[in-house]
C-alpha cells in the first residue's frame, strides 16, 4: 500500500502544481532538498539510532495495520508532481511555434520529424520540431521552438529524423461538440497545427540514433506481421504489438467499440504480459 499513498501524493502535487504556478526551479529545489535530507536522515540514522525517524503512519487494509512512510518520501513525491506538471506546460518564449497560429499569413518551417509518420488512406501526418520559421513572403528567418502537426498527402516516403521545410497555414487544433483535438494534441505536447501543409527533404538522419534504431524495428516488425498473417489478424496483432492501430479495418474497429473491448487492441503492460507468459508456457522447456 505505500504505492498508493505515493502515487496519491503525486496527483496532490499535479494539482499544487496547477494551483500555485511556481516555476520549475522551486519544484526540483523542493524535489532535490527532500531527497537529500531524506538520504542524510537514513545514513545518520544507522549512526545514531536515537535520531527521531521522522516517518508517517498511514492506514493499510494489507497485512499489515499501517504503512510507515518517510517524510522526506511524501515530500519528493509532492515535489515531483508539480515539477512534472510545469515541465509539461509549454514554454510560450519568442519563437514558440504556437505563436504564429491563427495569422491568415502561410509560414515555411523548418523542423525535424520526432515521430514515426502517421499514415492514413488519404493523408499522412507528421509531428515537427520546430527549428526555423519565417512567413513565405519574408527573406527573415526566425529561430523557432515547439511541436506541430502537419498533415500531407499520402505521396512522399517520410522517416523519423527527417529535417523538413514545410509550408501552410498554422492553426489552433479545433475542438467541436464530441472530441477536443486540441486537448488530445496538446497531451502530447503539440499546440500547432497545419491542415494543408506541402512539404520537401531537406536531410535526413537527424534524429536521435537509438530512436531511429527502435522506430526501425519496429518497422521490421511490421512488415514482418503482414507477411506472416492476412488481414484483420495483422492489423490486430501490429496495434496489440506494436502499437500501429492505423490500419485496421473500420469494420473491425467499430465491432470492438460496440462490444466495449477496444482496450484490447491498445498496446499496454498487460497485453504485454499475457503474451510473454503464452511464450514462457510454450518455450519454457526450451
Amino acid at each position: 500500500m505505500p504505492l498508493l499513498w505515493l502515487s496519491l501524493t503525486f496527483l496532490l502535487g499535479v494539482w499544487l502544481g496547477q494551483a500555485l504556478q511556481w516555476p520549475v526551479l522551486v519544484w526540483g529545489v523542493f524535489t532535490l532538498a527532500a531527497v537529500f535530507l531524506g538520504v542524510l536522515r537514513s545514513l545518520l540514522g544507522r549512526r545514531f539510532p536515537s535520531i527521531p525517524s521522522l516517518r508517517v503512519h498511514l492506514p493499510n487494509p494489507d497485512d499489515f495495520p499501517t504503512s510507515n512512510l518517510s517524510i522526506f518520501l511524501i515530500i519528493s513525491a509532492l515535489s515531483l508532481g508539480g515539477l512534472r506538471y510545469q515541465m509539461s506546460q509549454p514554454r510560450w518564449e519568442d519563437g514558440f511555434v504556437a505563436q504564429y497560429n491563427d495569422l491568415e499569413a502561410e509560414f515555411a518551417v523548418q523542423a525535424v520529424v520526432v515521430r514515426p509518420p502517421d499514415t492514413r488512406d488519404y493523408y499522412t501526418q507528421l509531428t515537427l520540431k520546430a527549428e526555423n520559421i519565417q512567413p513565405v513572403d519574408d527573406t527573415a528567418n526566425t529561430p523557432a521552438s515547439g511541436l506541430l502537426l502537419v498533415r500531407l498527402p499520402t505521396a512522399g516516403s517520410w522517416r523519423y529524423g527527417d529535417r523538413v521545410e514545410v509550408r501552410g497555414l498554422l492553426e489552433t487544433p479545433p475542438v467541436d461538440e464530441t472530441f477536443s483535438y486540441r486537448d488530445y494534441l496538446a497531451h502530447h505536447g503539440v499546440y500547432s497545427y497545419m491542415p494543408y501543409g506541402a512539404a520537401r527533404l531537406l536531410e535526413r538522419g537527424q534524429g536521435n540514433r537509438l530512436l531511429a534504431w527502435i522506430y526501425a524495428l519496429r518497422e521490421r516488425g511490421l512488415t514482418t506481421l503482414y507477411r506472416l498473417f492476412p488481414d484483420p489478424e495483422a492489423s490486430l496483432m501490429a496495434g496489440i504489438l506494436l502499437g500501429v492501430e492505423t490500419n485496421i479495418p473500420a469494420a473491425v474497429a467499430q465491432a470492438f467499440q460496440d462490444s466495449g473491448t477496444s482496450h484490447i487492441i491498445a498496446i499496454s503492460g498487460f497485453n504485454m504480459a499475457i503474451v510473454a507468459g503464452l511464450f514462457a508456457a510454450l518455450f519454457g522447456r526450451l
